[in-house]
């Protein structure tokens, strides 16, 4: 079992995987969700991902499939994303 993780905005974003992978791949993974994120909500900090846990949930869903990145964009995914963020 692999550990990645990073440290933003005081709060540790990880990814575990089972096989060995590129790190620079996980990474890249990692920061492109953590900009997706960032431009839903406006936002990262703990109370903005715990208000909207929901629509966080349906991002990384569009966002991956079966644990192999698809859509990476917020240009991408905006059509299937039906919730709208709660402002913090």
């Amino acid at each position: 079992m692999n550990y990645f993780f990073t440290k933003k905005s005081g709060m540790l974003f990880v990814v575990s995987t089972k096989h060995n992978v590129s790190p620079s791949f996980v990474f890249d993974a990692l920061y492109r969700c953590m900009k997706v994120f960032w431009d839903y909500l406006g936002v990262l900090s703990e109370e903005a991902i715990r208000k909207n846990f929901i629509l966080i949930y349906e991002i990384i869903d569009e966002m991956f499939d079966f644990g192999h990145p698809q859509s990476m964009t917020t240009e991408a995914i905006k059509d299937y994303i039906v919730n709208t963020p709660v402002m913090v």
